[in-house]
């Protein structure tokens, strides 16, 4: 007799779906208990929870809005006028801050050598720096304009001054606006459908409703007294913002248009220029709607970044949403309702933003230029691969303006930076210079590195500080050491860091991390923080990829809530909501720490995942069948590919949270970023605050650009 084999039934409905009911109620379990016991500390204070307040009095001025509010109002109107804010700040970036990445990335793709070089120049201070000081920088820099009576005036109507732009104001556009719009949109569907003839009739529709809408009137801005009226006056904070959200986004936009065009086929290209067409038809026809198909997806994670980025007006005092929100949780004292709301708004600000450029990126790439296989225009100058140019003369006249410029440029920053600069002395002798006064950062060096450590730990202090810069350039540059020997190392030096922080074992005192300021808040926060979300992004990127449905869809709603979110917003959550879950006692340090672990780990998880995806699965099929665990087959055979092909990613998100990591002074936490804040809140050193940044500036700029040559180094090793 043959034994025959049965196979096994299938697992019916409730086992399959058995598992994924377990997380859910799990999940769900542990919400109500955070909540519950948050509800409870609120009610211990004599606070009742809900959404009542939001149709209470404010009982605070929103000073600039397009949306006019008054204390008397609800905390819903004056939500939405923070909100008002926010889109207004985004509407306006958005645009000039795209504009300016096409211009910078087009010079860094020219074929003149000094035209590239300075678009490098720019681009490389503005990406390796934090949003935060550069806003801060600009927001110095606007404040040392003139006053209202001595006001700037590049155009006519137009007056720049300390207290902010007045430009000449439109009133009664908005109808116009939407009238326009509704004929462009009935216009472009009309001529689909029936042709040219209904178009021009729906246009001519237009127009008739246009000429019947009352006129639009100008007010133009007119001093009066130490004051002007009229006009649009946007404030000098909401100027600061957008020039600092610009400029920062633009070098992000102009790396996204030079990697989108090196990525054009040549074979393309050499098709147009077959076809006789010229450079530059060869640059609008061909070249520039391949490179915007690839560059959409990058394009519109910039302009995310930049509605995210807007809730740092906080740290200047532009009343945008989230400042609103955080009065409003201050005065109420309802942290979880007004987070939740924030979180709300947020997260549909992204869904809104980022769903209408994914449908325009789908409309885009709907028909694909067919086989783009080969070459691509890579290193290659644009003119020179688009043909040759065709006025070389206007070449020679660009270089010698541009040379012109520059070395007016280099003079003008040398004379200010060193030859008139006071680099000793007190703020009197700064007084009389015309030059830098680097005397305001020699002065307050034992403030910018130690913040308000006292002497006695101060030199504790300095030499932890010493071993962990040991330990990140023991890191990131003995690649040649062996790998025992540098990890030896590494401990060594974490040990000697203990033992400064500790007093163990000759007795010293505990230097807590309630004492720590400065320098030493930034290195640790920067090590820990990545160092604790590395472990935790693999979690998250293996539980996302995961069979279990449940395990999935909470991985992916956890990292994409924290990679929706701002991260000034989940600061916040955590200074209000992580010492009433823990209750009390939770020292700023550890708020941040947790706040920055997580951001960091949700952005990292999907670096790891998309690295994963990339390896075939019969890798992992093949160490099965070797008799692995699959435990030993992600640790032997998994994990050193997805590391190698990760690599570069991560290290850019690496420097990310390197400059992250200044976003923590806005909750109060003494790092490099917020001692210079001190050093210029004083009245003595205030004038002197651009060279107190820039140094700060010098320090991130430092950390920014040696990981990301080694991220190069990487990526180059790699291919």
């Amino acid at each position: 007799m043959t034994a025959t084999t049965r196979p096994f039934p299938p697992p019916g409905p409730l086992r399959r779906w058995l598992p994924s009911v377990a997380w859910i109620l799990a999940l769900g379990a542990i919400a109500a208990v955070l909540l519950l016991h948050i509800e409870s500390v609120q009610t211990a204070r004599g606070i009742q929870g809900g959404f009542g307040f939001l149709f209470q009095s404010a009982g605070f001025r929103i000073s600039e809005s397009l949306l006019a509010v008054s204390p008397d109002d609800p905390y819903w109107m004056s939500i939405a006028a923070g909100l008002v804010n926010t889109l207004t700040v985004a509407a306006v970036a958005i645009p000039l801050a795209t504009a300016l990445g096409i211009a910078l990335g087009l010079m860094r793709l020219s074929s003149h050598a000094l035209a590239a070089r300075c678009a490098a120049a720019i681009i490389a201070p503005l990406r390796n720096t934090p949003v935060l000081l550069q806003l801060f920088v600009w927001y110095g820099l606007l404040l040392r304009l003139p006053d209202m009576r001595q006001a700037w005036s590049p155009l006519p109507s137009v007056l720049l001054s300390n207290r902010g732009l007045a430009l000449p104001a439109v009133q009664g556009w908005l109808p116009y606006a939407a009238v326009l719009l509704l004929a462009v949109a009935l216009g472009w569907r009309a001529r689909r459908r029936w042709g040219n003839g209904a178009a021009l009739a729906a246009l001519a529709v237009a127009a008739l409703a246009w000429a019947l809408l009352p006129a639009m009137q100008v007010d133009l801005p007119v001093k009066r007294g130490l004051g002007l009226q009229g006009g649009w006056q946007p404030s000098i904070e909401f100027a600061a913002l957008l020039i600092g959200l610009v400029v920062f986004h633009a070098a992000y936009i102009a790396d996204i248009v030079r990697a989108s065009v090196r990525a054009v086929p040549v074979g393309l290209v050499e098709a147009g220029q077959a076809m006789g067409l010229a450079p530059w038809g060869v640059l609008r026809l061909v070249i520039a709607p391949y490179a915007t198909r690839v560059a959409l997806p990058p394009y519109a994670n910039q302009c995310l970044a930049l509605v995210k980025n807007s809730t740092l007006a906080i740290a200047i005092g532009y009343q945008e949403l989230m400042a609103v929100i955080n009065t409003a949780i201050t005065q109420t004292g309802l942290a979880l309702e007004g987070i939740a709301l924030a979180v709300a708004v947020y997260l549909t600000l992204a869904l809104v933003l980022g769903g209408g450029l994914s449908a325009w990126n789908a409309r885009n790439t709907r028909h694909g230029p067919g086989d783009t296989h080969g070459a691509r225009l890579s290193d290659r100058p644009l003119w020179r691969a688009t043909g040759s140019n065709p006025h070389p003369w206007r070449g020679k006249v660009l270089s010698t303006v541009l040379a012109v410029l520059l070395a007016a440029a280099a003079w003008t920053l040398l004379d200010w930076a060193v030859l008139r600069a006071v680099w000793l002395g007190d703020p009197a002798a700064c007084a009389n210079a015309a030059g830098a006064c680097w005397a305001a950062v020699g002065e307050n060096l034992p403030l910018l590195f130690f913040g308000t450590m006292s002497p006695a730990d101060r030199y504790p202090a300095f030499i932890a500080c010493a071993a962990l810069l040991g330990g990140i350039g023991l890191t990131l540059g003995a690649r040649r050491l062996p790998a025992r020997a540098r990890a030896a190392a590494l401990a060594i030096l974490l040990l000697i860091v203990i033992s400064a922080l500790t007093g163990w074992p000759w007795g010293g005192a505990l230097i807590g991390p309630q004492r720590w300021g400065g320098l030493l808040v930034t290195l640790i926060l920067a090590i820990a923080a990545l160092a604790a979300a590395v472990p935790l992004a693999f979690a998250l990127a293996l539980l996302r990829r995961s069979g279990s449905h449940a395990g999935s869809l909470a991985a992916a709603g956890l990292i994409e809530a924290v990679r929706g979110v701002p991260l000034v917003t989940q600061l916040l959550f955590a200074s209000f909501v992580l010492p009433m879950l823990l209750g009390g006692g939770v020292s700023k340090f550890s708020m941040a720490l947790a706040a920055l672990t997580l951001h960091t780990a949700c952005l990292l998880a999907e670096v790891l995942r998309g690295a994963l995806q990339a390896i075939p699965p019969g890798q992992m099929m093949a160490a099965r069948a070797l008799g692995m665990r699959p435990a030993t087959a992600y640790a032997s055979v998994i994990w050193p590919q997805a590391r190698r092909i990760a690599a570069p990613a991560a290290l850019g998100v690496f420097v990310g949270a390197v400059k992250d990591t200044s976003l923590v002074s806005i909750i109060g936490v003494f790092d490099v970023l917020g001692a210079a804040k001190a050093v210029v809140a004083g009245t003595e050193w205030r004038p002197y605050h651009v060279e107190v940044y820039l140094a700060v500036a010098l320090l991130y700029f430092a950390a920014s650009l040696a990981l990301s040559k080694v991220a190069r180094r990487m990526e180059a090793r790699a291919a």
